[in-house]
């Protein structure tokens, strides 16, 4: 697991870093902006992601097809993504490609158009992207919980922004966005695979070289509440819920990431977690249940996301409590300590082998945790790690933290009243 990384910052505030893979065909490299939605003030919700789909209709050079075809001609695939903590984006290609790949996307970032009639259209896309997520209940309870829970920060507010936010986007908020990633925010520039980093290094200093200044990060504004919210809807018929919690990110160091990764995988990630196998296998009351953690840069949580009849919401809800619960008090079962790690350490391996996923990881740490660790540091945590010492710590985060639940459940009938005692 040995991983051969170097890193080098540029004066105009480009962070670099290279994870080299000898034996790979190919290199996955990427530009992350440390931006997301979390940092919007209120009349820009939306922003970080409609310009995540601006940027690829056209650049001073190239057209919106130009860009695509790029990338897809040579066998290779360009991603983007936006999330409340950052925007990313980055192509996967033939290594021989590498330079086409970064002034792909250096062009996108650098030189994008911004065209008012490419906005226009663009914004319709980007409405019928968010129907389509309130077709989803289980997308939709999720942004519930967060508006409740973190209301007053950023991460509260939903990352595409709702129908009314993005129609009062405006094509001088765009130029002002666009600007600040040229002139102010720091980027950061990942690469996995069969990647030389000097060369990458030069390649970087010539397609950014319009970038001239370091500026700050964005500053984050953490705030929790413990609460509970219940909406009705239309044309469902199911109950989804989601309940979780988060904590200052302060409280947990590497060793801590990883106990809370081991809890998670233990608890909700698979079907031989505990709450698949209570909820699902032994009292069939859901088809999808599970368990998830989020690592912002300076607050971590974790939730458990359900959907079940509404007749059975409560004991479902119950249920998945009492497990947690069983946890905090008793521990790993036997033989489950060992399971899990090695679930863990496996899934790492398989990723070893993809460009993909080792350069979003590389990217992510970075952004979230603010530092890289390798792969081989994770698995010698892990390896090394004790169930007590994942107990104590998970009750230790639990005893900080902020308790929420939300619900969104089918209109025309008694809406469900949440008496819930968390921990």
């Amino acid at each position: 697991m040995k991983q051969l990384v170097k890193k080098t910052e540029l004066e105009n505030g480009i962070t670099i870093l290279t994870d080299y893979m000898p034996h790979a065909y190919s290199v996955a490299v990427g530009v992350w902006v440390p931006r997301g939605s979390r940092h919007e003030a209120k009349d820009e919700y939306g922003l970080s992601h409609f310009y995540e789909h601006l940027v690829f209709k056209g650049t001073k050079k190239r057209s919106a097809l130009q860009i695509a075809r790029a990338i897809e001609d040579k066998g290779g695939n360009l991603e983007a993504y936006t999330t409340r903590q950052e925007t990313g984006f980055y192509a996967q290609i033939e290594r021989s490609h590498l330079a086409l790949a970064v002034d792909v996307i250096a062009d996108m970032l650098m030189n994008p158009r911004m065209d008012k009639s490419e906005m226009e259209k663009e914004r319709r896309v980007i409405i019928e992207e968010i129907h389509s997520y309130d077709d989803i209940p289980e997308e939709i309870v999720g942004d519930i919980f967060n508006a409740i829970h973190f209301k007053g920060s950023g991460i509260a507010h939903s990352i595409t922004g709702t129908i009314k936010q993005v129609n009062a986007l405006t094509h001088k908020q765009m130029l002002r966005y666009k600007k600040q990633v040229i002139d102010e925010i720091p980027l950061l520039v990942c690469a996995s695979g069969k990647v030389d980093h000097e060369e990458l290094v030069r390649l970087c200093a010539e397609k950014f070289a319009c970038k001239k200044t370091r500026g700050p990060l964005p500053a984050d504004v953490y705030k929790a509440h413990n609460s509970v919210k219940v909406v009705q809807k239309q044309d469902i018929a199911q109950s989804n819920l989601f309940w979780g919690l988060s904590f200052d990110r302060s409280l947990m160091d590497e060793r801590g990431r990883c106990a809370l990764s081991l809890f998670n995988v233990a608890m909700g990630a698979g079907m031989a977690s505990r709450l698949f196998q209570k909820i699902r296998e032994d009292r069939g009351l859901a088809y999808s249940v599970y368990s998830t953690a989020d690592i912002y840069r300076d607050c971590t949580d974790w939730g458990v996301s359900l959907a079940t009849e509404p007749q059975q919401l409560k004991t479902a809800m119950e249920l998945s409590l009492d497990e947690t619960r069983n946890f905090l008090k008793y521990g790993f079962k036997k033989g489950e300590f060992e399971r899990t790690k090695t679930n863990i350490l496996g899934g790492m391996y398989l990723g070893a082998d993809s460009p993909e996923k080792r350069v979003v990881r590389m990217a992510e740490q970075m952004l979230h945790l603010g530092e890289f660790r390798t792969m081989d540091e994770s698995e010698r945590i892990i390896k090394n790690m004790t169930e007590g010492e994942v107990v104590e710590t998970v009750n230790r985060l639990f005893n900080t933290a902020k308790f929420s639940a939300a619900v969104i459940e089918p209109a025309g009938r008694k809406k469900t009243k949440l008496d819930v005692d968390f921990f």
